[in-house]
């Protein structure tokens, strides 16, 4: 919403009867007070003139809810107004681009609107520019269950003060800005992560690989050993690394729960023989002991690429002997559950399969794994 004011006001002098002309640009609006009621904050807006001859003259706006003009006040003292200005509240004028992201533009090129918004128009228009670009990072951004905090891997944290006064501090009154900031951070949220909209994350998501499963002419585990044991780690320690590893030791508890117990802890045994597609015997037992393997070397401060790439190995393996019985490939097998196991992606495969689901876990695991090496070493 904007406030206008068109035409002259006359007022009558109570005592002497002449009357005074007002001129609409006399009149500077300003925000005056107002209270939260019970379909929001009423705001009160009043422009005024001390006239030599008549005093001082008030001209109000009740501006509630917001959006709504309530209604319009003059008050003139004791005289007499011969007519008065055309002034409230009305919609603001159309923009070809009225998205978010052309705000600050839009603002900055048209003044006389951008002044004539009222301060509950214009706080709406920050907080909908905010939210365009910043999200919650528990939308996407990883987070570090041992270290109690979110890894900003694509940028940020941001905050809210700061990203609106770098864009609109010379273009919006400081009252309007800080009340934008007040509403959005009025859940008690302060950092917020870029949304897939701002440069930041599609800077990142241009520069991330691209597939979870490379193919077949693509690095393999077995090149990732030698190079791991040849070449150092460079890639340990970043944010992107720590924010990959963080995913992997997710799933890892994940796949850790869904996996079947062995015969000593009263799983499949001799009494419960093992279905055509279920790991049993060794190959269960090896499989659980390098997932335990790589949770401990990705839960240290330093953990051994060389080490991870090896266990890695040997759970492609386990795929693989799974893969074998349906005549597909490891690669082909994983890519089947997609990146998200919440998908129906996994056609064509043998229904016992797809009701173990430590299969599907496994499969994307190891898509997981292989970019953690991957930023690991550095490639």
């Amino acid at each position: 919403m904007i406030i206008y004011t068109r035409g002259t006001a006359k007022i009558e002098h109570s005592e002497s009867k002449e009357v005074f002309e007002i001129y609409d640009d006399e009149l500077e609006w300003e925000v005056a007070g107002g209270d939260e009621r019970g379909m929001g904050q009423e705001t009160i807006y009043e422009a005024f003139v001390d006239h030599d001859d008549l005093g001082v003259l008030r001209w109000s706006i009740s501006e509630y809810p917001a959006g709504f003009e309530n209604f319009t006040d003059t008050n003139i003292g004791t005289h007499r107004i011969v007519s008065d200005f055309d002034y409230g509240l009305e919609h603001e004028p159309k923009f070809d681009d009225e998205e978010p992201i052309g705000l600050p533009d839009r603002l900055k090129a048209n003044p006389e609107w951008a002044g004539a918004l009222t301060r509950g128009s214009l706080v709406k228009l920050l907080v909908e520019w905010f939210h365009y670009f910043y999200e919650d990072p528990a939308n996407e951004t990883p987070y570090n269950s041992r270290e109690g905090g979110y890894l900003y891997i694509k940028g940020g944290p941001y905050n809210a003060e700061q990203e609106l006064r770098e864009n609109f501090e010379d273009v919006v009154p400081e009252d309007a800005l800080m009340a934008a900031v007040e509403e959005i951070q009025s859940d008690g949220l302060f950092d917020w992560a870029p949304s897939p909209r701002h440069q930041d994350s599609v800077d990142f998501h241009e520069d991330s690989i691209a597939d979870d499963y490379p193919p077949d002419d693509e690095v393999s585990f077995e090149k990732l050993i030698e190079i791991a044991a040849s070449e150092p780690s460079i890639g340990i320690g970043s944010a992107e690394e720590k924010a990959a590893r963080s995913i992997v030791l997710d799933q890892i508890y994940a796949l850790k729960d869904a996996l079947p117990k062995s015969a000593a802890h009263g799983g499949i045994g001799h009494n419960h023989p093992p279905e055509e597609f279920e790991l049993h015997g060794d190959e269960l037992e090896e499989t659980a002991e390098s997932i335990e393997a790589i949770e401990v070397e990705l839960a240290s401060d330093d953990p051994s690429a060389e080490v991870v790439a090896k266990k890695a190995s040997l759970l492609e393996k386990a795929v693989g002997w799974v893969a074998g019985k349906i005549d597909t490939t490891v690669e082909e097998f994983c890519k089947s559950f997609g990146k998200n196991l919440g998908t129906a992606a996994a056609y064509g495969l043998p229904a016992a399969i797809l009701t173990s689901p430590y299969w599907g876990k496994l499969a994307v695991m190891l898509g997981a794994l292989k970019d953690w090496l991957l930023i690991a070493l550095g490639m």
